[in-house]
């Protein structure tokens, strides 16, 4: 009888702890079993030449381009989420969850860098400095000075000199002299109008002549006036001509202090002459600012090269010359939350691809 329940209890025991088994290893099949892959949202912002919209409405870019490579070597699935052109609000985005990566021209910068992981960097350069191009040519210069505004003034002071000469020439001659300074009023002034201004310009035709005394003292005196007039005129006029075409080589010789300058508002240009203590006028995008400089409006624009060099070669190729001078270095990276596991394969995707990008950079900027 003892047998026969001890036989039982096993069994009872057997059952259960089958049931248990099986319940555990459900258990551990359903945390192991491969589940869809999580799309990754990539945060992409208008900055070319790292990221921007083609006409159809796909994004194109250095970056784009690169993610899009190593997403494929990595097998990630993946989508673009537009943010604002402003780092901050990019990497706030990646901080609070809304995206898990971001794919454009980021700058690393020490201040973001307490707040995200970068990865290794893509792409070096600097900020640059860009004036207006020097290449005017002579009848340009002419034509720009001509319609100056310093130009029509003394163009005005000039006829206002000439005019006060012809009155003082028609009050005194026009009764002694009316074959030439007479008749009405408006006839009269013309004519000694146009005596001063043959006069000043040592024409002399010799159609009028004024024949009184004091006519005559005033003539002599009109004379050497004139002369001192048109030479000023002259050299001044040649001043101004060789000024147009040398004004921006002169420009670029100053120090920066001394110039002009713009750079986009909340950018690193911003932030760098800031803790050079130079002051600037900002504008809310790169495209402002170059159209400022060509305005005339500022001297020179501080901005990162990659986007100048773009914005020269597509939309002011002649008009902007791109300086040598290398202002700061700037390293272009990939940015992750803080602990992401995407960090260490992206790294490595970069490094193998590094010659390449150096390729790209060099031909596509």
């Amino acid at each position: 009888m003892r047998f026969w329940a001890g036989i039982a209890a096993l069994g009872t025991l057997f059952l259960f702890g089958g049931s248990l088994f099986s319940g555990i290893a459900a258990d551990n099949i359903r945390a192991f079993s491969p589940g869809p892959a999580p799309v990754l949202r990539v945060a992409a912002s208008e900055e070319p030449p790292f990221a921007w919209r083609d006409p159809s409405g796909e994004w194109q870019g250095m970056a784009i381009d690169l993610w899009r490579e190593i997403a494929g070597d990595l097998g990630l699935a993946y989508r673009f989420v537009d943010l604002p052109v402003d780092p901050v609000a990019v990497v706030r985005a990646l901080k609070e969850g809304r995206v898990d990566v971001v794919a454009l021209g980021l700058a690393v910068t020490p201040e973001l860098g307490r707040e995200v992981s970068y990865s290794y960097p893509y792409y070096s350069s600097s900020l640059a400095l860009a004036f207006r191009s020097e290449s005017t040519s002579t009848a340009w210069a002419v034509l720009h000075f001509l319609f100056s505004r310093e130009f029509a003034y003394v163009m005005g002071g000039l006829l206002f000199l000439t005019f006060l000469a012809g009155i003082m020439i028609w009050l005194v001659e026009r009764r002694e002299n009316p074959d030439h300074f007479g008749g009405k009023t408006l006839h009269g002034i013309g004519s000694a109008f146009w005596w001063a201004a043959v006069t000043m310009t040592t024409i002399g035709y010799g159609d009028k002549v004024p024949r009184t005394p004091k006519g005559r003292a005033i003539a002599l005196v009109w004379m050497f006036v004139g002369v001192v007039l048109i030479s000023f005129f002259t050299a001044w006029v040649t001043a101004g001509v060789a000024v147009e075409k040398v004004s921006n080589q002169s420009l670029q010789q100053r120090g920066m202090e001394g110039l002009r300058l713009g750079c986009v508002k909340g950018g690193i240009g911003e932030k760098f002459l800031s803790g050079e203590k130079i002051r600037a006028l900002t504008f809310p995008t790169a495209k402002d600012c170059l159209a400022a400089l060509i305005a005339g409006k500022i001297d020179a624009v501080v901005l990162r090269e990659p986007t100048l060099r773009y914005l020269v070669r597509t939309a002011h190729a002649g008009e902007i010359e791109i300086t040598p001078r290398t202002l700061e270095r700037i390293d272009y990276a990939f940015a992750f939350p803080r602990g992401s596991s995407l960090l260490g394969p992206v790294n490595e995707a970069i490094i193998r691809r590094i010659g390449q990008l150096s390729d790209r950079a060099r031909h596509g900027f």
